[in-house]
This record gives structure tokens, sequence and C-alpha cells, in this order.
């Protein structure tokens, strides 16, 4: 199978898009004998500039950068990349053409004014403010195929994120002082705010709570120290006021951590009364509430490993992306 994968986001940005994207077209290349043509944007970077073309696998799996190596967020260059990819992908002669949200869904729809190969949209990352461009690109907009991982999201195909297990599966000695750990970007739709509110609260009953932030706006850390952070906090929390399926759900389990976290997209799937507490998003008092009972829990580490079973038994990156493979196998124009 011939894949175009169209994604305005790529490496070196961080985050649960990414991960998912690299671990679809190098695990489709490995396991399943696909070919694949990842086209996403030049892009400027702490620094850096990011414009070469890669690839892996034998030529099998390449990354094609477009336009002017700008910031992520340069309005320019994410109108310009959406229309170039669109005219660059018809180049190509895939079996498919993949797109994820949101930009890149237009280059599809312009794909299919020159050609009749199925398009697929994954839809990932809902929550952006701007609603209205979200029910337009997800309602509106024609697909052969849509795959989501917010099971929320009706007539699409629900497929959960996988996730790998720590190399060291030892767990590091805890924190001396109660800590809790929230991995994220900083930007609204993650909560911050309403967590760091809620944490005022947490430090007058219990002054030697700690609270550390790593991700991009805050700290960021190599995935090593990350490994390390995860083993040695106490409890993940997850105050986003929007998510499909965070990636950071299962990899605080897979280091037996457990979690709180907010009742939004597909959490309420995985998340229960054994392995962590649900809160209602943007609730300062629920959350600060729940973060009290994991402190006085004595019981909160019976959770994580009880979240750890879960994921290590019925989620992986390698049955996550056979899904991918067996719905993509099933389109037809």
């Amino acid at each position: 199978m011939k894949l175009v994968l169209i994604s305005d986001s790529w490496s070196p940005l961080i985050g649960g898009g990414q991960k998912l994207f690299w671990e679809l077209a190098s695990r489709l290349v490995k396991d399943h004998h696909c070919q694949i043509t990842v086209l996403t944007r030049a892009l400027r970077y702490e620094g850096k500039v990011f414009a070469k073309k890669e690839t892996y696998f034998n030529h099998r799996l390449q990354i094609i950068r477009l336009g002017p190596a700008l910031g992520f967020f340069n309005l320019f260059g994410r109108i310009c990349f959406t229309i170039q990819s669109s005219f660059y992908a018809l180049k190509f002669r895939p079996d498919i053409y993949l797109a994820s949200t949101w930009l890149p869904a237009f280059s599809l729809q312009l794909i299919k004014l020159f050609k009749k190969t199925p398009v697929v949209l994954v839809a990932i990352g809902f929550g952006s403010r701007l609603r209205w461009l979200e029910r337009l690109i997800t309602q509106k907009f024609k697909y052969n195929l849509v795959i989501t991982d917010d099971w929320t999201f009706k007539d699409a195909k629900f497929i959960p994120n996988g996730v790998d297990l720590p190399r060291h599966q030892a767990g590091l000695p805890k924190h001396k002082s109660f800590t809790f750990l929230t991995i994220a970007r900083n930007e609204p739709r993650k909560g911050i705010p309403i967590l760091l509110k809620a944490f005022d609260q947490v430090k007058k009953q219990f002054p030697q709570s700690r609270l550390r932030l790593f991700g991009p706006g805050f700290t960021t850390i190599s995935r090593s120290e990350l490994d390390q952070e995860l083993f040695k906090a106490h409890c993940l929390v997850l105050p986003s006021l929007a998510e499909g399926h965070p990636l950071v759900l299962f990899e605080a389990w897979v280091h037996h951590l457990p979690v709180i976290t907010t009742s939004v997209g597909s959490v309420s799937q995985f998340v229960n009364g054994d392995n962590g507490y649900l809160v209602p998003a943007g609730d300062v008092q629920a959350l600060a509430r729940t973060m009290k009972l994991a402190i006085q829990n004595p019981s909160l580490a019976v959770m994580g490993q009880n979240g750890y079973q879960l994921v290590s038994r019925h989620y992986s990156w390698a049955k996550t992306i056979t899904q991918y493979h067996q719905a993509l196998s099933k389109v037809r124009p």
C-alpha cells in the first residue's frame, strides 16, 4: 500500500500528534510493508532550521518539507503549506491520501478536485477555540474514511492510541515530598491556570506537596529524564479543558503512575475509580478536592498498578497501527 500523509506539525515539534504520526508512518512501513511519503512544513524552531528531506527504511519512508522555514504558528507559513502541499501531492500516485487535522484537511479537499484517489482524515487534537472550523472540517467536508482518537466523534472510526513500555521497568524511589506531575504544552485548552489555582488550595493544607510542570512553554527535558520523572512522581494531573485521547494518560500508567484527569474526549473510556480520578473540566474546587484525596489515599499506588495492567495487556503501538492498517486496507474509491 502506498500512502501520502500530509501533516503540518512534524518533528521537531513535541506532542501526542507528532508521536502518533511517527508511530503510524514508521510501523506501517516496518510491520505492514507500506511505502509512505510524508509532506510536512519546513520549520524554524528554537533557533534551528528544519528543511532537509529525510529518508528511512531503505527509502520506503521519506519526509519532504515544503515552504519557507518559519515558526509553526506563523499564519503565512500555515496557509502557504496548505496550498503548496495540495499541488505537490499531485506528483504522486498513492493508493490513499491521508491528512491530519486541521488545515491539512483543506489540502485533501483541493486534491479531490484533481484526483479520484481515496482521501482519509485522521481527526485528532480536538478542542480548538475555532469550533466553527472543527465543524466545517469534520462535518461538511467529504472523505472516504475518518479515523479519530475521540470516541465522542460520531460517524468516524475510533482507534485508541498506543504506548511503549519503558525500557527499564524497575521503578525509581519516589520524591520525598508528595509530587504531582503535569506534562503538557502551555496553551489554553490544557487548563494550566485551573491547575495552578487548585494547587494553591492544596498547598494550604499540605504545604510540603509539590507540582512539577514539563512540556513546551514550561521546562523541556529529554525522554530519559521524563521517564525518571514519571517513575518518581506520585500522581499525574491532566487538567485539560478539551482533549481527544491524550497520550500522556497511557504514558503515566506504563510508569505505574495513578492519574487525576478531566472527563473530556475519550478519557472517561479508560479512567475509572480503580486506576485514577475523574473531575469535571474547569472546576477548580473539584480538582483541588481530588488532589487532596490523592495525597491522603493509602492505596494510591494500587491505582497506578491497575493502570499499568490495563495498558500493558490491551494497548500497544503495534495493536494501534494494526487497526489503522486494517481500516485503511478497506478504503475504496
